[in-house]
This record gives structure tokens, C-alpha cells and sequence, in this order.
């Protein structure tokens, strides 16, 4: 019962670590230089270590939010709800998240930057000291050939947290202003350590609360390594959206001169 939640837990934790919202899209897009972006010279012989300077300038407004990119603040940052489904293979579990609440997104620091702005290409590396997360759950499924069904309170935490994500845009063209969008986004990650905790509500024995307990934090290495793929695919899906949703604002002339 412990191992679909426990798979569950990892991609939303791990989701969360660049999830901050789906800016909707907006006609007006930005012309003038707003003070939360750093622009950067496609002339610049340190140009890799601007973008890396522009992305850290950003920390304490994507903690506060960006009103005119529609982005609601990250720290601490709520979600409503998620909903996950595993339908392929032994474990068929669809797990739905509610009342998300999550501390340290905004504490991020771009270490490095690799980029090609001919081909739009930006390979970006940060790290996060700890992510701690809390909400309810409810999972249902099926193990093999055992049915599985859990709901309840849940806490984690991600300690050291190192992610590498590799962007490929393409340009676009709207109303002869030029942008840029991701077309293509890989994401790559590492822990140091992890936490859990769960309070299960539908299987009251507390021998099985304190089971599952042990079972993911004796485990989480493991299993964060098995699912590895998949939580990356997640985490890549929810930051190209963050990074479409804010690009497709941001005309590129304001963040990249000539």
C-alpha cells in the first residue's frame, strides 16, 4: 500500500520544486524594460554569466508574484489541487493532491549557465537547500492484484535539492514583436536527502500509519531513483508552462538587445 503513495509524493514534491503556476496568456505584451528583469547583450563575452545574474535577479519578485505576467507568488506557494494518474503496469494508481501548500521554491540559485541564442538553446543549473511541503491526499488504484485506497494529511521535505534543465526555444511572431516560447524542455535532478510523513485517515489502524511511515523514509532513495524518469517528465511539464506563460509576455528585444 505504502509504494503507490510513495511514488505519488515524488512527483508532486519534486513537481513543485519549479512549479509556481500557469500564467495565463496575455494580449498586452511587455515593451519597456520592468525592474524585475536584468536584460543582457547577445554581444556580451560573459553573456552565460548575465542570463545566470538575470534569473537569480528575479528571486525576491517571484516570491512577491508578477502581477502583469500573471504569476502568483511563490512563497509560500498554494496550490489547489493535482491530479496524477500511473495507468501502465503493476502500479495503476490515480492520486489527487488538495490544499498544497509549499515553503522554499523562491530560495532557488542558478549555479550555472551554458547557452546558444542562435538557436535559442539555454542549459541552466540550480539548487535549492530545502523544499517542505504539505496538503491532503486521496490515491486509489490497484498493486498487482491488490487494490489499493488512501487518504489523509501529508508532509515532505527535499533537502539539497540540485536540478539541470535544458531549454530549446523556438521564435515566434505575434503582431510584428518577436518572443520567444520553450519547444522542447529536459529536466534532470539529484537529492542529498528526503522526509516523509502521512496521516492516513480511511486505514485508522495505527500500525499501518506508522508502516507507511517507515516504509518511505527508509526507502526514499530507492524509490526517488526508480522514479526518477517520470518525475523529471513532470517537473519539465510544469516548468515549460511557467516558462511559456512568461515568455509569451516578454518580447525578446526587452530581455535579450542586440
Amino acid at each position: 500500500m505504502a509504494r503507490p503513495l510513495m511514488l505519488s509524493f515524488i512527483i508532486l514534491c519534486l513537481s513543485v520544486i519549479c512549479h509556481n503556476g500557469e500564467a495565463a496568456e496575455n494580449e498586452n505584451a511587455l515593451t519597456a524594460t520592468p525592474e524585475y528583469i536584468l536584460p543582457c547583450t547577445r554581444s556580451d563575452p560573459q553573456l552565460d554569466n548575465c542570463i545566470k545574474n538575470s534569473f537569480n535577479h528575479l528571486r525576491p519578485y517571484l516570491a512577491k508574484g508578477l502581477p502583469d505576467l500573471e504569476l502568483p507568488p511563490v512563497e509560500p506557494l498554494f496550490i489547489d489541487r493535482l491530479v496524477m494518474e500511473n495507468s501502465a503496469g503493476p502500479v495503476r494508481v490515480t492520486a489527487a493532491f488538495s490544499n498544497i501548500t509549499v515553503i522554499g521554491p523562491s530560495n532557488y540559485t542558478v549555479t550555472k549557465i551554458r547557452s546558444d541564442l542562435k538557436k535559442l538553446r539555454i542549459d541552466l543549473g540550480l539548487v535549492l537547500p530545502r523544499i517542505e511541503i504539505t496538503g491532503r491526499y486521496e490515491v486509489s488504484g490497484q498493486v498487482l492484484l491488490f487494490p489499493v485506497r488512501s487518504r489523509g494529511d501529508f508532509w515532505a521535505a527535499f533537502i539539497d535539492v540540485a536540478a539541470i534543465a535544458k531549454i530549446f526555444g523556438k521564435e515566434v511572431e505575434r503582431d510584428n514583436v518577436r518572443y520567444m516560447t520553450a519547444d522542447r524542455l529536459l529536466v534532470d535532478f539529484k537529492l542529498r536527502n528526503s522526509r516523509f510523513k502521512v496521516k492516513d485517515t480511511v486505514n485508522h489502524g495505527s500500525v499501518i500509519g506508522e508502516a507507511m511511515n517507515q516504509f518511505l523514509n527508509n526507502n526514499a532513495a530507492e524509490i526517488i531513483e526508480e522514479m526518477r524518469p517520470a518525475a523529471s517528465a513532470s517537473i519539465a511539464k510544469h516548468f515549460q508552462s511557467f516558462i511559456n506563460g512568461a515568455f509569451t509576455k516578454i518580447p525578446i528585444d526587452v530581455w535579450l538587445k542586440p
